[in-house]
């Protein structure tokens, strides 16, 4: 991929993440039915022990307009008593 943007990124190829059972669960339960981006676990950073247990993942974003370019963005997922939520997404680059 290239841009044609003064100082714009150009993300590497990067290959999908193996992430922990329970978070890859719930991750694909929160983000299945997200429409107008896809998003593929590139980095499983850690986790964060509040009510339930936060994840933070590093995710590969792919928006959904065509010729949209590709971001990096941190995820947090929230899983309390097997319910999963996302605590927030940010862009990264």
């Amino acid at each position: 991929m290239t841009t044609n943007v003064p100082g714009g990124w150009v993300i590497a190829k990067m290959q999908p993440a193996t992430l922990p059972e329970e978070v890859q669960a719930a991750f694909y339960q929160v983000t299945s039915s997200m429409v107008g981006a896809t998003y593929v676990p590139v980095l499983y950073c850690g986790y964060q022990v509040v009510q339930g247990t936060n994840h933070m993942i590093i995710c590969e974003q792919t928006l959904a307009a065509q010729g949209a370019p590709k971001h990096l963005i941190k995820m947090v997922i929230n899983i309390f008593q097997h319910n999963a939520s996302i605590v927030g997404i940010e862009t990264i680059l």
